[in-house]
């Protein structure tokens, strides 16, 4: 018998579905209420509804975690606490946050509350969950895109329990870093309203119309064994959105062969044929995979053809209905009745753990027949409207008493509600993790004014063009620019003084770690003030080297909220604002620290693991070239897709730039500290044009005063967006 035990999680999108995971076997539910939720179009569950969720839940010796994982505005944080408090006095098991903002408000107020890194947090690797436990995190969901490698290395090295989806629907893009939907039609997958852009069609370079970004659900029961041995605690099932019939049915299904396998983990795993053909009709897209626990990414998990979804047959929902969810959980009770004239009567019900004894009205002599053993045990062993069953029921009685069916009602009302009281009173304190001891520097900002022009460039075209600007003296330059071959960009730099800080990479992941020492080693040389961090990641490696630069966050480091703000005040020197938050809400963040705002660009609407490139074509597998594939939506839309060789990541971008001039000097009357320009795929030309339109602007030169010859910036105001500075998202 193994002594390992793993946890079944499984969704509910209403209480008819947490019932079904209830009966179905999980040993655990996520749900999400009215608020904060990234299920904004699923069911959802009413403050009253989560409560007597928990009280099922822990009757049966399940946990419930509340989905609070969205990005959550500043207007928005005063109803959190009050939103949470019922729920915490009610015994809430676990919350699942995305905002930093959203723990750090939460570990304050509610200390004993467990949290849990949700997946839209993007952790990648070990750095990421150190840092994440550091600020009181016990469990993290990693990023879907996690090979077991990388898991069981942040089990062993951070000893946080680990949750991981094991079926269901996927992402093309790291969750958490998706902003095509929220820049597209103003749903943010941040904020639980994504419109799953990605399952669209789009036209590749040959014309043909494909389904490039839409991925196959994932599929792991034959797995099992390998996902258990990689320390995955919480093995989860993805469908906040799905049916019950679903929800029993997948449970059910994993619970056989997780049970099967813990019982005999020496007997050679197999999967029934019947079973996978179960789960292969319950909601599927077309065709399965394993996701990305034993490849980084592959053409065979994108479905191409147009995703179809598989149907049961009725006489299989059936069976699941009848099965799972027709019928209620039960706890099987014994009971023994005393009934005896003159004295209380007493009913003792208990289960296999524990037992409780309740007293009634005392029992009158019988003046007519008394009380049957039969009698007394058909009205006492009536439990229809609790969750316990009968199993036996012993009646001891003098054979002369009476009692009125009032009494007997109310004696078994009262020990019913003493047994649910005994149950729910077990211990279940939650224990918190040991967090990281760091050590806090006082943080710097050595910005020469006040709305300060600053560029960053991706590559070394763009970085000559720009060092010709007196003008421009803070420069961002993409890191990996040094580690291509033939790289002569520090003797270009030394030419020039400028304030240059390093732009370490989007994405993060544990094939990066072989170029960590050449950025360390660039960023002891002297030339850098400081460096730009894009996730946590990069936050805890700096702080493991000890780096006494500056540090700024890019806008994927999500700064939504004053509270959010407050943390990362303590790592940052500068915090780049988001991208999706408008005019207003900007304007309530707090001026107490140093911030940033990107006001052109095209944004990065994806990060992804998989490979445009390799997914139409074939992998280029060159680190030196920046290769584009152009994919066309049906709209005919161009987005460019760059292939991230080095790192092997894709960014597709935004079909136009961001481009906020027309409210340049509504900002700078806003004291901002930096006013950045992003340069991705313009060329030399275009970044001269870009950048004397931007100068000229700052300076207060008039639009139509702006003639020189060489500025060739009417796509500014033809082709440009002012993204969500105006609207922003729901």
């Amino acid at each position: 018998m193994n002594n390992k035990t793993v946890e079944l999680l499984a969704p509910a999108g209403d209480f008819a579905c947490f019932m079904a995971a209830v009966n179905a076997g999980a040993d655990a539910v996520y749900l999400g209420g009215m608020k904060f939720g990234a299920r904004a179009y699923a069911g959802n569950f009413s403050q009253e509804e989560i409560v007597e969720a928990l009280r099922v839940a822990h009757l049966f010796g399940k946990k419930i975690y509340l989905t609070v994982n969205t990005l959550v505005k500043e207007k928005e944080m005063p109803e959190l606490v009050p939103y949470m408090e019922s729920l915490y006095k009610a015994g809430l098991d676990g919350v699942i946050v995305q905002d930093i903002g959203v723990l750090k408000t939460l570990r304050e107020h509610f200390p004993m509350l467990s949290l849990h890194a949700s997946t839209q947090m993007t952790v990648t690797g070990v750095y990421g969950a150190e840092f994440v436990k550091s600020l009181g995190v016990c469990r993290v969901v990693p990023a879907r895109e996690l090979s077991l490698d990388e898991i069981t290395d942040i089990k062993q090295q951070t000893g946080l329990e680990i949750e991981c989806f094991i079926h269901g629907a996927m992402c093309y893009a790291y969750s958490g870093q998706c902003l095509f939907s929220s820049v597209l039609g103003g749903r943010s997958g941040n904020r639980g309203r994504c419109a799953g852009t990605c399952r669209l069609p789009y036209t590749d370079e040959s014309g043909k119309q494909l389904y490039p970004l839409s991925l196959k659900d994932m599929y792991t029961l034959s797995m099992i064994p390998k996902l258990i041995a990689a320390g995955i605690d919480s093995f989860k099932i993805e469908g906040r959105m799905k049916s019950p019939e679903y929800v029993a049915g997948v449970t059910a299904v994993y619970r056989k062969y997780i049970d099967r396998y813990l019982s005999e983990p020496d007997k050679k795993f197999q999967v029934a044929a019947e079973d996978e053909a179960l789960l292969k009709g319950l909601y599927i897209r077309s065709g399965l995979c394993h996701g990305y626990y034993e490849a980084h990414n592959g053409k065979d998990m994108i479905t191409i053809k147009e995703p179809g979804y598989g149907g049961s047959s009725n006489e299989v929902l059936e069976e699941i209905r009848k099965t799972y969810l027709e019928q209620k959980p039960v706890i099987p009770v014994k009971g023994t009745a005393f009934i005896y004239a003159g004295k209380p009567a007493r009913l003792t019900l208990y289960t296999d753990a524990l037992s409780v004894t309740v007293e009634g009205d005392a029992a009158g002599e019988a003046i007519n027949r008394p009380l049957t053993e039969k009698e007394i045990s058909n009205r006492l062993s009536k439990l229809g409207d609790t969750y316990f069953k009968p199993k036996t029921l012993t009646v001891y009685t003098d054979q002369r008493s009476f009692m009125t069916v009032k009494a007997l009602n109310e004696l078994r009302r009262k020990a019913c509600t003493a047994l649910e009281k005994e149950i729910l009173s077990r211990d279940t304190k939650h224990v918190l993790p040991d967090l990281c001891v760091r050590t806090e520097r006082a943080r710097t900002n050595d910005c020469a004014r006040e709305n300060q022009l600053a560029v960053l460039v991706s590559t070394r075209e763009q970085l000559a063009e720009i060092l010709l600007f007196d003008k421009i003296n803070m420069v961002y330059i993409n890191a990996d620019c040094f580690l291509q071959k033939k790289s002569d960009l520090e003797t270009l730099m030394k030419q020039y003084h400028k304030q240059y800080f390093l732009a370490l990479p989007h994405i993060l992941r544990k094939r990066s770690w072989q170029y960590l020492k050449q950025y360390q080693t660039l960023l002891e040389n002297g030339l850098f003030l400081g460096v730009l961090v894009r996730n946590f990641e990069e936050i805890q490696w700096l702080d493991r080297i000890d780096y006494n630069g500056q540090i700024v966050s890019d806008f994927t480091v999500y700064a939504w909220n004053n509270a959010a703000l407050a943390v990362y005040a303590k790592y940052l020197d500068r915090i780049t604002l988001p991208v999706e938050l408008n005019r207003k809400e900007l304007s309530l963040l707090s001026d107490k620290v140093s911030k940033e705002m990107v006001i052109y660009g095209r944004l990065p609407l994806m990060y992804s693991a998989n490979c445009i490139q390799n997914t139409l074509k074939k992998c280029i597998h060159n680190p030196d070239v920046q290769n584009q594939y152009m994919l066309t939506d049906r709209y005919q839309n161009a987005f460019p897709v760059i292939q991230n060789c080095m790192h092997c990541y894709n960014i597709l971008y935004n079909t136009v730039p961001l481009s906020l001039h027309g409210q340049l000097e509504k900002l700078q009357k806003t004291g901002l500290d930096v006013l950045r320009l992003d340069f991705t795929l313009e060329n030399e030309k275009q970044t001269r044009a870009v950048l004397e339109y931007y100068i000229n602007k700052t300076e207060g030169i008039k639009s139509e005063d702006i003639n020189s010859k060489d500025i060739n910036a009417d796509f500014l105001w033809k082709d440009y967006t002012n993204g969500h500075f105006k609207r922003g998202v729901e």
